[in-house]
């Protein structure tokens, strides 16, 4: 089995660690050039500096880590670069230094994440410039190896594939497998050429991966005498899996994020997994589909969010049929392992199995080691492309058992999800700090609360009254609702927070506007049960954990809401009666107690 270099768990060197070493050369190189990319001037003179700067680096280490013995070296772009200060080539020598002790695909990982973070913004986000660190690579492809992936006859596609992250893992448990390693270095060297394709939309994240991998197989390339000749493409993954008649055993990777818009070939090519806003990642998902053999495996790093959202239903009723989940790790604290990233993010393994459960992990990064929770093998219970449930957490999965066997959804009850018609940045001149004849209450997010509606507002941007125009009455609501926001994340005390609106709020105004932050659960005929007992159900812990088994993103979609696991009527009537007795924090802790036990959880 291969041995782990994840972590930098590295011996002292003249009174500090490797790893100390790194940081602080790091950060002063950082420093001075992200000074000198700035008075470059405009973001292509940067981006080329930031090139300049990290070949320079590259050409350093291996200088260092190889004495100039790398066959078939070729330095990136020297010609059209800038001329670097010098005192930035002597922090970069420094840096170079720092990284002798450091094992060479942690290296690498180090270096090529310099170059992203030198990057200007708008260009990192076009490029998708996220690299994935050592300690997920190595764990996804754990959770791929579990599922049987042989090295020794595999064939492996990374579609994004950056500065090399995930193909230099692959490699390396390539070349320490007892069956390629029995058939001697020319069958090892000529196995990597054949089974490792990687593509990039970055020239320079490409020649960083094939400079790397060289590196990685330098001691084998030097005994056979000719380098390592790899399949490293330069374009679009999107454009080329269209005309791309490949098929691989396993497409694995981290694909950009971020909505795009398509255009019409695109969209019709894609179309079969597209449900409104196209998502990058959702993209590459379909194109892994299009590029794996029967049988084969696709293991992404994504964000949670096609677990539930609407815009993934046709894509997650795709998976479905052609490459189920089979294991999916959410990872508790993105900010641990990317910089700059505000999803909620996984490692996910689709693949053809007879079994249709999904086996949910958990991770967390304790003090640099890989800490794993098994949520345990959930059916996702989904028809056609509907959200999955899939607990997260093992406190989730206590909720998983008995709510997978309720049949009450909100439509049952009588009740309608959806978003709140007004878009108010849309209609800034039509707010009004005062009521007139022509205008109605907006109902924002703040005034929605745990049981609890609040039509008083601390910040002084939520304008408390909106003009209506003749043309815009669709947007005014009369029907007594449910108000759920639609904004929270998972680090928040509780994802549902939702109130009932008041009978005596309603009466007292002629319609109500409701913005699109706040979701509204309305009956369209004589609701079944009282929007206060339909509040104090969804503000239960039971039913928060249920729906966080649903939801992949900060949005509290109307989708979600529609699909969450509900008590029977009978369940809502006896809440009504507790409620009828009068409201208070005691009845309120009956209520918690008796969903909880609907739930098969302690209070």
């Amino acid at each position: 089995m291969l041995a782990r270099a994840a972590t930098l768990r590295l011996p002292p060197t003249s009174g500090r660690t490797c790893q100390d070493n790194w940081l602080l050369d790091r950060r002063d190189f950082v420093s001075a050039c992200e000074a000198w990319l700035l008075a470059l001037g405009g973001d292509d003179a940067r981006v080329r500096g930031a090139r300049a700067l990290c070949a320079y680096l590259v050409d350093e280490f291996q200088l260092r880590r190889f004495r100039g013995k790398l066959l078939g070296w070729s330095p990136w772009g020297k010609e059209d670069a800038p001329e670097m200060p010098l005192e930035i080539g002597r922090l970069g020598h420094k840096v170079a230094a720092s990284l002798d002790n450091i094992d060479l695909v942690e290296a690498s990982f180090l270096i090529s994440s310099i170059y992203t973070q030198l990057l200007p913004r708008k260009t990192r986000s076009e490029l998708g410039a996220f690299y994935t660190p050592p300690i997920l690579a190595e764990r996804l492809l754990d959770l791929v190896e579990a599922e049987g992936v042989d090295w020794s006859v595999v064939s492996v596609l990374d579609p994004a594939c950056g500065g090399g992250a995930f193909l230099l893992h692959v490699a390396r448990r390539v070349l320490l497998d007892d069956e390629v390693r029995s058939k001697g270095i020319d069958f090892q060297v000529d196995h990597l050429q054949r089974c490792l394709t990687g593509i990039d939309l970055d020239p320079y994240a490409a020649w960083m991966a094939k400079s790397f991998l060289q590196m990685l197989t330098q001691p084998l390339c030097e005994q056979l005498g000719r380098p390592l000749s790899l399949i490293i493409e330069v374009g679009d993954a999107l454009d080329y899996v269209s005309r791309d008649t490949r098929c691989f055993d396993l497409i694995v990777g981290n694909p950009p994020y971020g909505r795009v818009r398509l255009g019409q070939s695109a969209r019709e090519f894609f179309e079969r997994s597209l449900f409104g806003h196209a998502n990058y990642y959702s993209l590459f998902l379909d194109a892994a589909l299009r590029w794996r053999n029967e049988g084969g495996w696709v293991a992404f790093v994504t964000p949670t969010s096609f677990l539930g959202g609407q815009y993934f239903s046709k894509l997650r009723a795709l998976l479905e049929l052609e490459a189920p989940l089979l294991v999916v790790d959410v990872v508790e604290s993105r900010r641990q392992f990317f910089e700059s990233v505000q999803q909620e993010t996984c490692l996910a393994v689709f693949g053809s199995s007879l079994d249709s459960e999904t086996q949910v992990n958990l991770l967390q990064l304790d003090e640099g080691e890989l800490s794993i929770s098994q949520a345990g093998r959930f059916k996702s219970t989904s028809t056609q492309g509907g959200p999955w449930f899939l607990p997260r957490t093992p406190e989730q999965a206590l909720v998983a058992p008995a709510a997978l066997k309720l049949d009450t959804r909100l439509t049952d009850l009588g009740y309608r999800a959806s978003t709140g018609p007004l878009v108010w940045n849309r209609h800034k001149d039509q707010l009004q700090e005062e009521a007139s004849t022509d205008s109605y209450p907006l109902v924002w997010a703040e005034a929605v609360r745990s049981n609890v509606f609040q039509f008083k507002y601390n910040q002084r941007a939520k304008v408390p009254f909106l003009r209506v125009e003749d043309h815009q009455q669709h947007l005014i609501m009369k029907s007594p609702c449910v108000l759920v926001q639609r904004t929270t994340a998972k680090e928040q005390r509780r994802r549902l927070v939702a109130c009932a609106l008041p009978d005596i709020f309603i009466a007292e105004w002629d319609g109500f506007v409701v913005e699109n932050h706040v979701n509204v659960l309305v009956s369209e005929a004589e609701p079944v049960v009282s929007p206060a007992s339909l509040a104090a159900v969804l503000n239960t812990r039971a039913v928060d954990l249920a729906f966080r088994c649903l939801s992949g993103s900060v949005a509290v979609s109307a989708t979600e809401l529609s699909a969450l696991p509900l008590p029977e009527l009978s369940v809502f009537h006896y809440v009504d009666e507790i409620l009828n007795s009068g409201w208070s924090s005691e009845r309120f802790k009956r209520i918690e107690t008796l969903i909880a036990s609907v739930y098969g959880v302690e209070r």
